[in-house]
């Protein structure tokens, strides 16, 4: 008898969201979940939603000393999570910040067309990324303070290097 008291109770609340005009779909998702086993593991494309989603709500700005502009997580004041700094030159960076500068798994777009995505280090390559140059040119390896270290880089016409 309980069992159908809930599900008569679920149906008047989808029918007055139907009549009120709210959202169907914000409230199938919210009685689907509370059904859904809370072991599932999540995939990185949900978590990349959800992370956009809460951002809508949570990002906040600020200047950094270096005057770029600071989208994102606070914590304690201080650029720190995930967000997005545009630099004064137009360049830009997306991903995981630490006290205003990159560090974590990012994308670095510089003014130049040359894109970086890995790992970063206090603000420079640091780690396992990819680097593509304006020519066209990628090179997939690992980075020590901002230079390459060991790799491959692939060129336009086909060929490829070792770097060691």
């Amino acid at each position: 008898m309980q069992t159908a008291s809930k599900e008569s109770r679920k149906k008047q609340i989808l029918y007055r969201t139907l009549k009120s005009g709210a959202p169907i779909l914000l409230s199938l998702l919210i009685m689907a979940c509370s059904h859904t086993p809370k072991s599932l593991p999540l995939h990185q494309p949900y978590l990349d939603a959800q992370r956009q989603i809460q951002s809508l709500t949570t990002d906040q700005y600020q200047i950094l000393p270096d005057q770029s502009i600071y989208i994102g997580e606070l914590k304690s004041g201080t650029a720190t999570g995930y967000g997005k700094i545009i630099m004064p030159d137009g360049s830009h960076y997306q991903g995981a910040v630490k006290n205003g500068r990159p560090h974590g798994f990012g994308r670095s777009e510089m003014r130049s067309g040359e894109i970086y995505e890995g790992e970063h280090k206090n603000g420079r390559f640091e780690g396992r990324g990819r680097l593509i140059l304006s020519d066209g040119s990628t090179f997939i390896g690992t980075f020590k303070d901002h230079k390459v270290d060991r790799g491959e880089i692939f060129f336009p016409d086909g060929s490829h290097g070792i770097s060691r």
